[in-house]
């Protein structure tokens, strides 16, 4: 009897540990949420909206014309696929078009998709699982975006990973230029 009274004992302390675990976990996320991404709507998405979750919101005259916003779209909870995703991506843009970052017509955004500002996100591009997606704006306003689901089968080749979302980015550049 003593035996089982050790072990329920122990398996109580083991899920208060978990919940205050999970809690510690919880809170120190809570003010990275006001950092998100503002709630700007299915319909019509700005620039400036949409970009507002990294905290530099696009200036006014650069907002006229075209832009390519490149969105790496995560959970809270990251498995090490979507972190190598997520890098890759990053350096593929800012190593093989760093000239068209500077310039303001291409911009780099991680969104958490959890945090309630973001939400709207998972229906608006048909997210189901950490995505990359391409979104063309044209003064100011959302024209066409891409989900780069190609990214998946491509996590465990890093140079091709690269080449394609460089291609893709490339190839909405070059077809508004």
């Amino acid at each position: 009897m003593k035996a089982k009274t050790i072990v329920s004992t122990v398996l109580l302390l083991f899920v208060a540990a978990s919940v205050a675990y999970l809690v510690v976990n919880e809170s120190r996320s809570q003010p990275e949420a006001d950092q998100g991404v503002q709630n700007a709507g299915a319909a019509q998405t700005t620039v400036k909206e949409a970009v507002a979750e990294s905290g530099v919101i696009a200036d006014e005259t650069k907002e006229t014309g075209p832009k390519l916003v490149a969105y790496y779209f995560h959970r809270t909870q990251r498995c090490r696929t979507c972190l190598t995703m997520e890098a890759y991506a990053n350096e593929a843009l800012r190593e093989g078009l760093p000239d068209v970052i500077e310039s303001g017509e291409l911009e780099w955004h991680t969104v958490n998709v959890e945090e309630p500002q973001n939400e709207h996100f998972v229906q608006d591009y048909g997210l189901t699982a950490s995505a990359l997606v391409m979104v063309f704006f044209e003064n100011g306003e959302r024209k066409q975006w891409k989900n780069l689901d190609y990214i998946w089968e491509l996590v465990s080749d890093e140079w091709g990973f690269k080449e394609y979302v460089r291609d893709e980015a490339l190839a909405y550049l070059e077809s508004d230029s």
